[in-house]
């Protein structure tokens, strides 16, 4: 029966028997010392590891399941088990010689169960000098009022408290606005209208107009330079989502009135149908699906012979005469290369992934092709580091072609947006002699610290010139075209991979030609103007200034040096008066020197008491006032709550990146690496530091507490009994 019951028994069963039968004593003494077997109790240290990993591991899930809940059917904001707020998009435009008058109209639906509040940020083009407001609920048209910006914050707060459907317009950046609506009824549609004043843009004999409609996500430090409190940044959706639905519409209708007869009339980025009138030309969106992902830009010139040298045009409003003169010097064609050194810089960051990469690979190798055997050439790459292929520039030769051309195409983009080392790195590589340097700056200027970076360029650049180039569908215009005008150079926008060779070409025209420099302007009297330090003139750029007046001028005289001789012209006022626009576009150019000069060290509580001072005046939206408009009648019940959400912008067109990660953070690869890595840790500690899992149960010479145990009395030399 024994070797029977044997079969079911373990040895460790057979041994602790014998033990037990054999030597009595001995077993009764181990079992009193040996504590009965448990699981080890996980130390704090483990815990806190475990916790760690885990809450490592829920973000990861939640921002990479962040772009696919962005799918869901049902668009916009999400509440009460419904959708709250949706947004289309409505754009006038009307061109007149070299300015812009554009109305911007947003549509807020509540399509929800409960009262809404709605929070839009979104871009304007550069420069817009906003001074409008329009809101119209139902049959009740209400006319916004510029106010300092905590007199219209609390004009708003109030309303919103009261129940009164009301609208507070904001500048957070100087090209991000924000629109808060308060008070919109379930099912109730709000229509805001903003209406802006922008400049046309003109180079190499070619006009152009630019609107951007969404934002390219921004990491980086926060920009301090604007006194937003750390501006909120926009949040985003992808394309597909919003294709699906009946939000994030667009439709755009544009009159330009040219004054001349066209050569050449086309939309970059956007299907448009043109209609020639008595007056100019109308111009429509050909897709009634059109969204709201990717910037506008309109460009068009003049017949062979008809572009005008100069341009001066003035509006006497009554206290003084209003003047925006725009001057072209002489074509890149006409003025004889010089040599130079060229520092290329090109962003690696995660914001730049997909088709931004693409574009900027593309424009640095067409780049390299400009280069003169005279000159001299290195390549930096960043991203959260910085790098640079030659320990200081070369010459163009074959060898150093094709390894700059290896190089460029073996970038790949990941990890953070960190420019101020690469600028650094390119603005104190040792000089090349008697060469001027160049720094050709290619990005999507996907950052948040704008202001530590122009003081940086102030600071280093010396007597070399910047030139930046912006990539993607929807770049950081204001930042690099700022940094352009602190670096003395120019700036140039690259939206599709198909501009990137007419673009890089215009841009090589540029700066294979001398500046024309230290530029003097006369206008015959006393005269208040911007910029009041010139900047550098290259060939086929022009020359834009405003200015405010005693009474008309005759003529303006434009002096500088071009290629060490005087260069003079001169321009007298056209036939066609100018408008009202030109005193506004002027008080524009006033606080945007005004908010500059801190970059210089000037007093901000002073800039902040001039810039609100003019803005009132002129009845312009800057980051010191506000738009406001308040319906005096309560249309929310005082018991009704009010939720409030934001309406997200669309991504970039054309962004393969995740919405789930930041732009510029360390990349998704990394961050799943560092996750998977925490949460085996953890397991480890979980799976090995339990005694159901072999460390708890390897006694070897241990007690179960893991200290070294008592050691047990030796057995008799009295062999047990053998077994039959």
């Amino acid at each position: 029966m024994r070797h029977a019951a044997s079969k079911h028994r373990s040895i460790r069963d057979e041994l602790e028997s014998d033990l037990r039968n054999f030597y009595p004593d001995l077993y009764h003494h181990m079992a009193r010392e040996q504590p009965k077997r448990q699981k080890r109790s996980l130390r704090w240290q483990d815990r806190a590891l475990l916790i760690l990993a885990s809450v490592l591991m829920l973000a990861l899930l939640v921002q990479g399941n962040l772009a696919q809940a962005q799918e869901l059917p049902d668009f916009g904001i999400q509440f009460n088990g419904g959708v709250a707020t949706a947004l289309d998009t409505e754009i006038t435009v009307d061109i007149t010689g070299l300015e812009a008058r554009a109305e911007v109209t947003q549509v807020f639906r509540n399509e929800g169960r409960s009262w809404a509040e709605a929070v839009y940020r979104f871009p304007l083009p550069e420069g817009a000098a906003v001074d409008q407001l329009l809101i119209e609920v139902g049959n009740r048209v209400l006319v916004g009022e510029i106010q300092e910006k905590q007199t219209a914050q609390r004009t708003y707060q109030q309303a919103r408290s009261a129940g009164q459907t009301a609208t507070l317009v904001e500048q957070q950046r100087p090209n991000q606005f924000e629109t808060r609506l308060a008070n919109i009824g379930p099912g109730e549609s709000v229509k805001i209208t903003i209406g802006f004043l922008a400049t046309v843009d003109y180079a190499d004999g070619t006009f152009a107009f630019r609107f951007p409609m969404t934002f390219t996500p921004r990491g980086g430090g926060d920009n301090q330079f604007f006194e937003m409190e750390r501006a909120p940044r926009p949040i985003f959706t992808s394309f597909s989502n919003a294709a699906q639905q009946r939000s994030h519409n667009l439709s755009m209708a544009i009159t330009l009135r040219s004054g001349f007869t066209l050569a050449h009339l086309e939309s970059l980025h956007h299907d448009v149908d043109i209609h020639p009138g008595l007056d100019g030309y109308n111009i429509y969106l050909d897709n009634p699906s059109a969204k709201t992902d990717r910037v506008f830009e309109l460009k068009w010139s003049p017949e062979l012979g008809a572009a005008p040298g100069s341009s001066l045009m003035t509006w006497d409003g009554g206290d003084a005469i209003y003047a925006m003169l725009m001057l072209t010097p002489p074509m890149p064609e006409n003025i004889a290369p010089r040599p130079r050194e060229v520092i290329f810089i090109i962003d690696t960051s995660g914001s730049m992934e997909g088709e931004s990469l693409r574009q900027a690979r593309q424009a640095l190798l067409h780049g390299l092709t400009y280069l003169s055997p005279d000159d001299r050439f290195n390549v930096i790459q960043f991203n959260s580091s910085s790098e640079r292929l030659f320990e200081r520039s070369v010459e163009p030769g074959v060898p150093e072609l094709e390894m700059a051309g290896g190089y460029i195409q073996g970038l790949s983009a990941n990890g953070g947006t960190n420019m101020g080392p690469a600028l650094d790195m390119a603005m104190t590589l040792k000089e090349a002699p008697g060469l001027l340097r160049q720094i050709v700056f290619i990005t999507d200027g996907s950052v948040g610290n704008e202001h530590d970076l122009l003081l940086q360029i102030g600071d280093q650049l010396g007597d070399a010139r910047l030139f930046t180039v912006s990539i993607g569908s929807a770049p950081n215009s204001w930042f690099m075209n700022k940094a352009a005008i602190v670096g003395r150079g120019s700036h140039t926008q690259i939206g599709r991979f198909d501009e990137v060779e007419k673009s890089m070409s215009s841009l090589w025209g540029q700066i294979q030609s001398p500046a024309l420099t230290n530029i003097c302007l006369d206008w015959g009297m006393d005269a208040e103007f911007f910029p009041e330090i010139v900047p550098d003139l290259y060939g086929g750029q022009p020359l834009w200034v405003y200015a405010r007046l005693p009474h008309e001028p005759r003529e303006v005289t434009v002096c500088g040096e071009l290629d060490g001789a005087l260069w003079e012209q001169t321009a007298q006022p056209l036939s066609m008066p100018g408008s009202d626009t030109l005193s506004t576009l002027w008080a524009r150019s006033k606080i945007e020197a005004l908010e500059d000069s801190r970059l210089f060290g000037t007093d901000p509580d002073w800039v902040r008491e001039q810039v609100t001072d003019l803005a009132l005046d002129f009845g312009l939206l800057t980051q010191y006032t506000s738009l406001v408009a308040v319906d005096k009648t309560p249309v929310r019940p005082v018991d009704a709550a009010l939720q409030q959400h934001n309406v997200p912008s669309l991504l970039p067109a054309g962004s393969t990146m995740s919405t789930g990660f930041a732009a510029t953070a360390a990349g998704w690869k990394l961050q799943l690496l560092f996750s998977l890595i925490a949460l085996l840790v953890a397991g480890g500690l979980f799976f090995f530091g339990t005694g159901q899992f072999g460390l708890g149960q390897l006694r070897l010479g241990r007690s179960g507490n893991g200290n070294r145990g008592t050691r047990p009395p030796m057995a008799p030399s009295t062999p047990p009994p053998s077994r039959s």
